[in-house]
């Protein structure tokens, strides 16, 4: 990993029409998911093509949800799968702004008198975000939002593109 950070690459500069990298992202629960879950950290992988002056985007990967304690009431972990499409502009130089919109596949998690239980659903999701890159890293702040359960997750990404 040190001698991929140490050689000098060009994902994500102008003159590359292509480029794949992951990120590892983090947030706190807000809306109705704030009431269950207290952390959120997962892994994604995105695909980036040179397009105008910044790059059209698809980002997938996985988000775990780690439960509340809550009195009374049964602990519920979270999954959620992404699939988003969208644009990242370069505003000037390093800064970007993004948005994403797609579609988001949840699984939660809990137990019932000594049995793992789970019950799905899915959504239209939109993830706007703001950051800097610099070289091969990239570093930004954005906001999953869910509208089937009227929630979502702020935090950051940092990511490593090829």
């Amino acid at each position: 990993m040190i001698a991929l950070c140490a050689t000098k690459t060009m994902a994500q500069k102008e003159t590359k029409h292509f480029s794949a990298g992951f990120g590892l992202e983090a947030g706190v629960p807000v809306g109705n998911y704030s009431d269950l879950y207290s952390f959120d950290m997962g892994l994604t992988v995105r695909l980036s093509l040179h397009a105008g002056p910044g790059f059209v985007t698809l980002t997938s990967g996985a988000l775990a949800f780690l439960p509340k304690d809550m009195a009374g009431e049964p602990k519920k972990a979270g999954l959620q799968i992404p699939v988003r499409f969208g644009y990242k502009y370069i505003i000037h130089h390093h800064f970007f702004v993004m948005g994403e919109a797609g579609y988001v596949s949840t699984k939660t998690y809990y137990g019932n008198r000594g049995k793992l239980l789970s019950v799905n659903s899915s959504s239209f999701i939109a993830a706007p975000s703001i950051g800097v890159q610099f070289n091969a890293i990239e570093i930004s702040i954005r906001y999953d939002r869910n509208f089937k359960d009227q929630a979502g997750s702020i935090g950051p990404r940092i990511g490593f593109n090829f």
